[in-house]
């Protein structure tokens, strides 16, 4: 699956472009979704025939995207379907591994960018009935995610078609899907749209009964009015189906993040995070980079401390088998979630500001939950800034009582004998709904300070931003500055760190430089360097990258003011297999992501 930042950069570029028209409305099919926290995406199609070879040779990249990589023309490709047996596909225990690791709704690819149909098609003969299987494999997944009570979404890629040579994006693809050079293919979209995309779209709403959502995947080109007719098409057909961002032109019921993106701070809209558990979306038999099962659980939490959905994603082989790694990391989900599935479900973000080292806060009325990833310092929580009184503090899944005192601070004391490798939660029941002072505090003796928590000061050359994840965008040396603040309660000498990310396919930008005036001491024209990167589960994705840039001298407590502003963007070299046709992520940018105060 193709779901890179260049597309969030896309589609944002359109919203900008289209500043003034009218938003959609919302829609309130949107609460289950809002309620539901975590779903299972699904990529299945001949790219799980291939398994990541062809001819012999290992290809690189994501699997499903074998057949641009591998350079295969639609001819040989098409040979693929013999080998989709799908002679172990059990769709109900598919749905069962989901709901009992909690998921609450399942995205599955009915037409990848293979353009491969996973049901039996009236529209294109390039479908489910070229493979052995005998049978209907939509229609029996749909039943028992029905069966079992789970949300029904199907994924559709509505652009990038590589079978039909009216789809084709030529600055985007190899020469050869098509059997003949690129000079002699002749692409027409809306001849592709009007004549396969759309009536599929309306085969799929009207065969399968009620859909709940729709996935769609890579408008790149596509102009507003041909996004806007595949999300009519989903209106006039099904009035209460979802629409994902990724239709393009804001016009989708919720935004969309670069696939394993994961926001930097709370963000302020409907946001979903698409994850793979190892590199790859396809199946691919040599992947066996398998991210740790607590490091998934953990991104599902950290998801729903910004506010945000995670769908992590399952890649079956060709016979329907599930990867055994997979299997036992939703497994390992399902287990937590049996006892602590209310600190996920139907909350909302962390309120205070996303600046606690042992790990995250999610928020439902009067309640908090506290979830702990490890044990804090000291085995004991401050919650500076927390102003509603504490009714009751106890452990999730046992009903432990846990021993508290709030005169200034809210003071935590944690059992001794919590396994933080299962990540323990922390209930705790407030006597009114959750009141919080958000200034930066210090905890952990870290100042955590997210750019977004700051205001922005337009510039002579325009007016820096914040993407869908909260990162900075368009900042560059002319779009202003950002303003932030926060409480030194603790004087003394701190290191000053600035951490920033890039798209995996770039390099560290070399010759970033900025000004950073922290307090009374000025950083001017600091070059940032490359001097640490976090090892976690999306350094293959968007890799985090920290600058420590000097030290700063707090004399006394109080409120500290911080001005940030870029001198050079610096120079980004391009990285990863997708090559520079596919990366369109702008160069002139440093996605700031935070700044942190380290007590020396």
């Amino acid at each position: 699956m193709n779901l890179i930042k260049w597309l969030s950069i896309l589609l944002l570029c359109n919203m900008l472009c289209s500043c003034g028209k009218t938003q959609q409305p919302a829609n309130p099919d949107m609460e289950w979704w809002r309620e539901a926290r975590f779903g299972m995406f699904v990529h299945w199609g001949l790219y799980s025939v291939a398994a990541g070879e062809w001819k012999g040779k290992q290809i690189d990249g994501i699997g499903e995207w074998i057949q641009n990589f591998a350079k295969i023309p639609n001819s040989e490709y098409e040979k693929l379907a013999s080998g989709f047996t799908m002679a172990n596909y059990r769709p109900e225990e598919w749905v069962k591994l989901a709901k009992n690791a909690g998921a609450r709704y399942i995205i599955f690819t009915t037409k990848h960018h293979e353009g491969f149909c996973l049901y039996p098609s009236s529209v294109s003969d390039f479908d489910v009935e070229r493979t052995p299987y005998k049978g209907d494999p939509l229609k029996e997944l749909v039943e028992a995610c029905r069966k079992h009570g789970i949300k029904v979404g199907l994924y559709y890629s509505h652009r990038q078609d590589w079978h039909e040579e009216e789809a084709a994006v030529m600055d985007k693809e190899y020469d050869g899907h098509y059997g003949k050079p690129k000079s002699e293919v002749r692409p027409d979209a809306d001849k592709y749209i009007n004549e396969k995309a759309l009536p599929q779209i309306k085969e799929l709403l009207t065969r399968y009964g009620k859909i709940d959502l729709l996935w769609y995947d890579t408008p790149m080109d596509l102009t507003e009015e041909q996004s806007r007719a595949f999300v009519n098409a989903v209106r006039e057909l099904q009035p209460e189906c979802i629409v994902n961002g990724r239709v393009g032109y804001d016009l989708g019921d919720y935004g969309m993040l670069g696939d394993n993106e994961m926001p930097c701070a709370k963000v302020s809209q409907d946001l979903e995070m698409v994850a793979t558990m190892n590199r790859t979306w396809g199946y691919k038999k040599n992947d066996h980079d398998w991210k740790k099962p607590k490091d998934i659980l953990c991104s599902l939490i950290e998801c729903a401390s910004r506010g945000v959905n995670y769908v992590v994603n399952v890649g079956p082989k060709a016979d329907g088998t599930i990867p055994q790694p997979s299997v036992d990391i939703m497994n390992f989900i399902g287990e937590w979630m049996k006892t602590n599935a209310e600190s996920i479900y139907s909350t909302t973000a962390n309120p205070f500001n996303d600046n606690f080292p042992w790990g995250f806060v999610t928020r439902k009325n009067n309640i908090l939950y506290l979830h702990l990833l490890r044990q804090p310092a000291g085995n004991s929580i401050e919650l500076k800034g927390m102003l509603s009184p504490i009714e009751k503090a106890e452990m999730l899944s046992s009903g432990e009582e846990v021993s508290f005192s709030c005169e200034n601070i809210c003071k935590l004391t944690l059992p001794d004998s919590l396994d933080y490798e299962r990540v323990p939660v922390l209930k705790l029941t407030c006597k009114e709904p959750v009141h919080i002072n958000d200034a930066n505090y210090m905890n952990e003796s870290i100042i955590s300070i997210p750019i977004a928590s700051g205001t922005v000061v337009p510039g002579p050359e325009g007016r820096l931003g914040f993407s869908e994840g909260m990162a900075t965008q368009n900042f560059r040396k002319g779009t202003g500055k950002v303003l932030m603040k926060c409480e030194v309660d603790s004087p003394g000498t701190y290191l000053v760190r600035v951490f920033t990310s890039r798209h995996w396919r770039k390099s560290f930008a070399e010759g970033a430089n900025i000004t950073l005036k922290v307090g009374n001491r000025l950083f001017e024209s600091v070059t940032l360097q490359k001097d640490g990167e976090l090892a976690n589960v999306r350094q293959h994705s968007y890799p985090e990258t920290w600058s420590d840039i000097g030290t700063v001298a707090f004399e006394q407590e109080g409120t500290v003011k911080l001005e940030l502003s870029v001198n050079e963007t610096g120079t980004f070299n391009r990285l990863g297999s997708f090559g520079e046709d596919l990366q369109h992520e702008k160069d002139d940018n440093i996605r700031f992501l935070r700044i942190e105060l380290v007590k020396q």
